[in-house]
């Protein structure tokens, strides 16, 4: 009974928890970091003060906390998408529409906005810049393989990948507040793939693997 009492009590305080973080997450998407007070989070979560503070007993450790988690969900989507690989598809472009699935999502927005707001050599500022470079080197070891396969040396490959996710950053930064209706991203996108190709061997690479 005991051992199931406390089971029952570990994952209500889990549940409250993930409560607290998705509540902050809100918040940050809708009002930013530096308008972000932990008592509104504990009121949009439905608990009280003190139970987010026996969480999250200030608002950096909050805010860590919410990185953290967006940094986890951004390298699910990117192991999701990397798992796949047709024989025929176009890799270069798979990896640009998966670093753009990425930079496209609320959180990213979150993550620039709290990278923005602080200074470095702050609790909160070097977080969120170890989980960058992490974020950065786990992702280039999931496409690694898919471009090493087709013949492509492994220093290239990250420089590729690089070069794709660093487009699809500055892309989705450039055009945060307006919709790109005329498809001016893609054609961007589809010039800077072209001449990845054209500048090195790997369209003869690319085409002998498909």
């Amino acid at each position: 009974m005991a051992g199931k009492a406390n089971r029952a009590r570990s994952e209500q305080k889990e549940a409250t928890r993930e409560q607290i973080l998705v509540a902050a997450t809100k918040l940050l998407a809708r009002q930013g970091y530096a308008a972000l007070r932990v008592a509104a989070v504990a009121k949009e979560a439905g608990v009280s003060l003190g139970g987010q503070l026996h969480h999250f007993p200030s608002k950096e450790s909050l805010v860590i906390a919410v990185l953290e988690r967006l940094s986890a969900r951004a390298l699910d989507l990117a192991a999701r998408d990397a798992a796949h690989d047709t024989p025929g598809e176009d890799i270069l472009q798979v990896i640009a529409e998966s670093a753009h699935r990425f930079y496209a999502t609320p959180e990213f927005l979150i993550y620039l906005d709290i990278f923005l707001s602080v200074r470095r050599h702050t609790l909160v500022g070097d977080t969120a810049i170890t989980l960058l470079t992490s974020q950065r080197a786990a992702t280039e070891a999931l496409w690694l393989p898919h471009l090493t396969a087709r013949g492509i040396g492994a220093e290239q490959t990250i420089l590729i990948i690089r070069a794709l996710w660093g487009l699809a950053r500055g892309l989705a930064i450039s055009s945060v507040r307006e919709v790109d209706r005329h498809g001016g991203n893609q054609a961007t996108v589809n010039f800077v793939i072209e001449g990845l190709r054209r500048g090195s061997c790997l369209g003869e690479l690319l085409k002998a693997a498909t």
